[in-house]
Parts: structure tokens; sequence; C-alpha cells
């Protein structure tokens, strides 16, 4: 089953009309009448549709069922990743990272950062691809690019502060009323003013990845795919 991403969808709606992108995706399909798709409004809904009439520009379908948070996590998961040099390599991050369950990115303009600014607009575009991919309900909320101390200075609402080290602890279990960032730092990692920041931060928790280096992209992956796993087991 196809899943389209159609952000003005609401519980309520018993029927829907899909035009623009989303229809050339059903029109490249090739998907005939009777058959089941499900929208996704990226903000906590997903629908259980049959397609019910198709011309050249609009495909109409009809509400079976509706779902709430399908395809999420328990808890909260958010990721910093310091901005990488290779515009590829990050956007592959961001792709792996929604497919993993993240609700939130931030773009973290390091001191080891070559470029400071990225395009959001274009992560958003390979987020959603990822969403309707892995069928999700949530589309992750995309910050402006940050420094890592105006990053921490606006992180309330995270409890728990997960930094990759080399030489930290196994991922530990937390609430599933906690909601941790995960935070990963450019090529070359954190500075060390970077790292004092983080230490002197009560919440941070350094968990080990991996017996060896990892590039950034990899670390995130590793990271996410830990933390969602042993905080999300009964999912």
């Amino acid at each position: 089953m196809e899943c389209l991403y159609v952000p003005e969808l609401t519980s309520d709606i018993e029927q829907t009309t899909i035009v623009g992108d989303e229809f050339k995706h059903i029109w490249a399909l090739r998907l005939r009448l009777g058959e089941t798709i499900m929208l996704s409004n990226g903000k906590g809904i997903c629908s259980i549709t049959q397609l019910v009439n198709i011309s050249k520009s609009e495909a109409i379908v009809k509400v079976i069922d509706v779902l709430h948070n399908f395809g999420e996590n328990q808890t909260r998961i958010g990721l910093g990743l310091g901005i990488l040099d290779s515009r590829d390599r990050m956007e592959f991050a961001v792709e792996k990272s929604v497919e993993l369950g993240i609700t939130d990115f931030y773009p973290i303009i390091c001191e080891f950062s070559q470029k400071k600014i990225v395009s959001i607009e274009r992560l958003q575009h390979k987020a959603i691809a990822a969403l309707k991919q892995c069928k999700r309900a949530y589309l992750p909320i995309f910050y402006q690019p940050m420094t890592l101390k105006q990053l921490l200075e606006n992180s309330n609402r995270w409890n728990v502060l997960f930094v990759g080290d080399v030489n930290g602890i196994q991922v530990p279990q937390i609430s599933s009323n906690d909601s941790a960032l995960i935070l990963i730092g450019t090529e070359g990692g954190f500075s060390e003013n970077e790292t004092k920041l983080l230490n002197e931060e009560s919440r941070t928790i350094n968990i080990k990845l991996a017996h060896r280096r990892l590039r950034a992209e990899t670390a995130a992956i590793v990271a996410l795919s830990l933390v969602s796993n042993i905080n999300n087991q009964n999912i």
C-alpha cells in the first residue's frame, strides 16, 4: 500500500481530492479504482483510503479508517547534527533519521563546521519522501541552524541529552515520559569548548556507539538505532 503526504488531512474528512505532486505519484504508479492508499498529514493522523475516482489531473479517495500516531515511537527523540561539508551526506543522515523516528532536527553550527548554512526546504523535502516510504504519522520539526550554545539554551523540552562518545556508556533505558535529544558533532566532532558546554549540563549522558570512531552521519544513525530500540521495545 502506497503512502502519500497530504498536510490538509484531518480526522473528520470522509473524502478528499489528491492533486499536484501526490497525484502525479498515483498516476505514475497506475493505481486503479478500488485500490487502498494511506495518507499522512505529518501531524499525527494517517488515513486508510480507497481510490474511487481518477482523471488526468486529480484523484478522489474515500476514507475507510483513521489511524492516530501510526508508526511512531513512544519516546520523543530529537537529533542535533553538526552541519556536514557534504550536502549529500547531510541529506542522507536526515532521510535515515526520519525513518528511525526522529521528531525534531537541529542543524548545529559547530566550531569545526566548514559550512554554516543548510537548505531547510531541501531537508524537509527529503524528510517527506522518507515519511511516505516508512509510513509515519509525524513529519519532524526542522529548526534553523544554530550554535550548540544556542541549542542548549533552548533545549528545556529535552529531559536527556545523549552525546556520542567512544568512551561513553551503553545506552540506558529512560522513561517513556522522557524525551531524548541525540547530539552528534560535525567532521572532527565537538570542539573542546563545546564538549565543556555539554559536560556542564546535568542532563548529558555520553553513550558508546562503537569500538571505533564513526563518521558523523553513521554515528547519528547508530545512536538513533540504539536509543529507539532500547526505549521503544514494546511498540
